[in-house]
């Protein structure tokens, strides 16, 4: 997988500037079929709980493995 990610959907102005923004969790989160409302939801959800951004790691294999799994549709 190359370190580029190729997002078929783009994210809106809101998520590009949210603090939770992470272009590997939004490519996730679209593969799984969510559409950029409810990314939106869920990280302002997210940051209401103090979580931090999910940044997916290409080099670690099970995250490799479920990324793939579901980017690669």
């Amino acid at each position: 997988m190359s370190s580029q990610l190729r997002l078929r959907v783009r994210p809106s102005a809101a998520l590009l500037k949210h603090p939770m923004w992470s272009e590997t969790d939004f490519a996730y989160l679209r593969g799984r079929g969510y559409t950029n409302a409810q990314v939106l939801k869920f990280w302002d959800r997210d940051l209401k709980f103090g979580a931090k951004p999910v940044r997916w790691r290409p080099d670690n294999c099970k995250y490799l493995s479920a990324f793939s799994r579901v980017v690669r549709r």
